[in-house]
């Protein structure tokens, strides 16, 4: 092997490296730079509604959206349930096939259906709690921004 391929070769498995890696880097910065920008908006248009005499209005409590859970547990469960059909089909009836190979398929669908089974479950508990709680009487939202009385 001459010099100039293997520096070719290896400039060209830094630059791989380098994107794979500078991607993931690149979407979390950037998802960062999102989320400074849009609380630092929310502030500006307060500090701008309180130069201007009016109370703004408080800060809304939210609750969190809890069916990505549903989504990710179904999911998980779902391809659990893959895995071990997969690892059951791949089985056969000969036991020419290592046994300890056998079984890691059905290890592994078993984990991925249980993580997803208890996702499903955290999701219905949250849902039942979240119906037994009481309504919020008062909704920010339809609040008019009153001004505040002149200063003297």
């Amino acid at each position: 092997m001459d010099p100039s391929s293997f520096f070719l070769n290896s400039v060209t498995g830094m630059v791989v490296v380098a994107i794979v890696f500078a991607v993931p880097i690149i979407a979390v910065v950037a998802a960062m730079a999102i989320i400074l920008a849009v609380v630092n908006r929310r502030h500006r248009e307060r500090m701008k509604m309180i130069e201007q005499g009016m109370m703004p209005p408080p800060p809304r409590k939210q609750k969190g959206n809890y069916y990505g859970l549903m989504i990710t547990g179904a999911v998980l469960f779902a391809l659990g349930l893959a895995r071990i059909g997969a690892a059951l089909a791949s089985r056969g009836w000969g036991f020419e096939h290592d046994s300890t190979l056998r079984f890691v398929g059905l290890d592994h669908g078993f984990v991925l259906s249980f993580v997803g089974l208890a996702l499903l479950a955290c999701f219905a508990i949250i849902r039942a709690a979240r119906k037994n709680e009481p309504a919020d009487k008062t909704d920010v939202r339809q609040q008019p921004n009153t001004p505040l009385p002149p200063k003297p």
